[in-house]
């Protein structure tokens, strides 16, 4: 049978409902097939699953391409399909369950919506949301949900990009378990890594539960905060019983042998996770109770009498003597022995990050003081750093000061009976014990130099001759100093903050140019990567290329004696040459001497023949002297 209706003169069917026995009822518009109706019908097979019944299911497709393949017909009651014949038939993810709902399938792929009717009686139904992927080990299919609003062309990601605000997604990683991510892993990238994943934002439980407090319980939820993998991940660990503290080894609140209610002295017991001495893994405090007040580091000492903190001082007549002493091992980012931090001033208007202090009779110093007054070797100060980390310091002093003069590290050599006659004396001594790769000074910025007598304001330099060997006279100076290439330029000063280059104009050389004629005056140098307190890097390390400046003095004082040689050797044969020719001797302003003649130079002797001119005529002369 046929029904339809025309659109217009040329028989164009927008719709046309057709029966021809195989297929009660078919959708077509445009000549094309759309869709159909099964009449009453069963599927031998679907999914290996056999006798499917399938009466009234219904198809929507834009070919048909899909009724080319088993089982030929819809598979629930509304059944919507990609075009052709390739991957629009997926039947992996079918179950017969799936009958009162919507079936996708196209790209390969399966899914359904819809009601999930449970065995066992009326009323027992599931509302189910279903996909499926192809069969494998690999399971690269999620179910995603995708919050969109208004298109946004330059948005990449969120709700007005192309691909949409994602909340939440399930990815199943196996065949027996699906992660659940809440978040937009999309923008992110990656799936969910656990059961349960959230990639952003904070979990709140509304309503705690409140039941009786279970005392016996020994297991606690923790969240793992190593960097890597696992960062983030809840897992659980064993809760310690801790007994009540020994009386023998833990400190008490002291009455200083009053009778009746202890006097608050505020020197309170250690606490924390160990119940015997030493108590390696407490805390204590001396002018805080810690019991109530979390601790800040092993000790705490807190004051609002005194000025000073705490004091520590050593008297002993043998061995070795230490004030005090502290050492500080760990694997953090930051590891200092002591730190010393101030916000505050004095009555007098300084404040100091840090006192260390030094009697001697009556004299000592604030900021930084050490004395040593015996030995071979005296350090008034040392600081030493064993570590392998990316910056270590063995003393590091900063002025952050807006005074007249701020001094991050200030170094003085005294006078007196202190300073010996004989030995050296420094200010500042500083040695390297990598020649080769390290730096006994480095300075990111000018550098000025004053002295009294010899090298006022020079850098002088080791060149005695017992320190060489191998000593060769320079003699291509000229050579080699004639291929240098001497520049005008300015440095790139806002791409190297880091190295406090020069805004001011420049003349030099070009290292690598330089490296072309005299390669044993460029070394490579690291500038090296600068970190914050965390140990993060700021800026990174950079290889470049310097210059051995003063090396260029000796090639230029050999060139010069070389071009002086030169000279007197010119000189020597112009005085010959002038002595032969009394007229190639120079006047005094510089022009050649006039010689008096031997004889008459004014008698004829140029000869022309023929003369008059002729197509061929020969001058014959004669100079008498030279001149």
């Amino acid at each position: 049978d046929f029904l339809g209706w025309n659109s217009n003169a040329v028989n164009n069917f927008p719709l046309e409902i057709r029966h021809d026995g195989a297929f009660p009822i078919q959708f077509w518009t445009s000549g094309s097939f759309r869709g159909l109706i099964n009449e009453r019908v069963m599927y031998p097979s679907l999914n290996t699953f056999p006798n499917i019944p399938a009466d009234g299911f219904t198809l929507i497709t834009p070919d048909m391409g899909f009724l080319n393949q088993p089982p030929r017909g819809p598979f629930s009651r509304l059944h919507l399909a990609e075009g052709g014949e390739d991957g629009n038939a997926e039947q992996f993810g079918y179950r017969p369950w799936q009958r009162n709902g919507v079936t996708f399938t196209g790209n390969t792929d399966q899914g359904y919506i819809g009601q999930k009717f449970r065995e066992g009686g009326e009323g027992e139904t599931d509302m189910v949301i279903q996909w499926s992927d192809n069969p494998g080990v690999d399971k690269a299919d999620r179910l995603r949900f995708i919050f969109t609003s208004a298109y946004d062309y330059g948005a990449t990601t969120g709700m007005n990009s192309e691909e949409g605000l994602e909340g939440m997604r399930l990815w199943p990683t196996w065949e027996n378990r699906i992660n659940v991510g809440i978040g937009d892993f999309y923008l992110y990238g990656g799936d969910p890594t656990e059961r349960l994943h959230v990639r952003d934002g904070r979990v709140r439980i509304q309503e705690l539960p409140d039941n009786p407090a279970a005392d016996n319980l020994t297991r606690f939820m923790v969240v793992d905060d190593t960097p890597g993998a696992e960062y983030g991940v809840v897992k659980w660990r064993t809760l310690p019983v801790i007994p009540p503290p020994a009386p023998s080894c833990e400190w008490t609140l002291l009455n200083n042998g009053v009778s009746g209610p202890a006097i608050p002295h505020h020197v309170y017991s250690a606490v924390g996770v160990s119940d015997a001495c030493p108590d390696a893994s407490d805390a204590v405090g001396i002018g805080v109770n810690l019991s109530s007040t979390a601790p800040t580091a092993k000790l705490t000492v807190a004051t609002t009498t005194f000025a000073t903190g705490a004091s520590i001082s050593a008297t002993t007549a043998a061995g070795n003597t230490v004030g005090l002493a502290v050492a500080a091992t760990g694997g953090g980012a930051s590891v200092r022995g002591v730190q010393a931090i101030t916000n505050g001033t004095s009555t007098n208007g300084v404040a100091h990050a840090g006192d260390f202090i030094s009697f001697d009779a009556s004299n000592y110093a604030i900021g930084a003081y050490g004395a040593a007054y015996a030995g071979n070797f005296n350090a008034g100060f040392r600081g030493v750093s064993f570590s392998n980390g990316m910056s270590n310091f063995g003393v590091l002093g900063e002025s952050r000061s807006n005074g007249l003069i701020n001094v991050g590290v200030y170094a003085s050599q005294g006078t007196g009976s202190f300073a010996s006659p004989v030995a050296g004396n420094y200010g500042l001594f500083a040695t390297t014990h990598n020649p080769s790769t390290g730096w006994a000074g480095w300075f990111q910025g000018d550098v000025m130099i004053n002295g009294n007598g010899f090298l006022t304001g020079m850098i002088p330099i080791l060149s005695d001759a017992s320190l060489k060997t191998n000593v060769q006279a320079i003699t291509d100076a000229s050579q080699l100093l004639v291929q240098l290439q001497p520049k005008t330029y300015d440095f790139l000063v806002a791409e190297h903050p880091e190295i406090a280059l020069s805004l001011e104009p420049q003349i030099g050389f070009i290292a690598q140019e330089v490296e072309q004629v005299l390669p044993q005056l460029v070394k490579q140098v690291t500038i090296p990567a600068t970190l914050d307190s965390t140990g993060a890097e700021l800026t990174a390390s950079e290889d470049i290329k310097a210059l051995n400046y003063i090396g260029i003095i000796p090639l230029l004082v050999a060139g010069y004696q070389e071009q002086q040689a030169t000279i007197a050797q010119m000189q020597a044969q112009l005085d010959q040459c002038c002595a032969a020719n009394p007229g190639m001797a120079p006047g005094g302003d510089g022009s050649l001497k006039s010689a008096p003649a031997k004889e008459d130079v004014q008698e004829q002797r140029l000869v022309i023949h023929p003369n008059p001119f002729t197509d061929h005529t020969t001058l014959s002369y004669y100079v008498p002297q030279a001149g």
